[in-house]
């Protein structure tokens, strides 16, 4: 029996804007979730248990600089995932001071 790739879904008929609140959520929502869960990057500790030593507080900002560039690469290729704030995570880290 041939094994047939699905049909690619159809597109949605959203505006720009629609578009990118639905991204930004989106990523809101994951990165909210990886707060609590362990990062290989940050020594397989959470975000926030690292960001509690001095040591970690240099990882948590290293791994948040890894995702914003991440995210600034993503210009021409996704847009709306280009353009996401990740300034909130920085505070809810206690690390804002540190960006730069």
């Amino acid at each position: 029996m041939a094994t047939r790739d699905p049909a690619p879904p159809p597109k949605l008929n959203l505006s720009e804007q629609e578009r990118r609140t639905i991204i930004q959520d989106g990523l809101d929502r994951h990165y909210r979730g990886l707060l609590d869960e362990p990062i290989p990057a940050l020594g397989n500790k959470s975000p926030r248990a690292a960001a509690k030593t001095a040591k970690g507080r240099a990882k948590v900002v290293d791994w948040l600089k890894t995702l914003e560039n991440y995210t600034a690469q993503m210009a021409g290729h996704n847009d709306e995932m280009a353009t996401y704030d990740s300034s909130w995570l920085w505070a809810e880290l206690g690390v804002d001071e540190l960006r730069q």
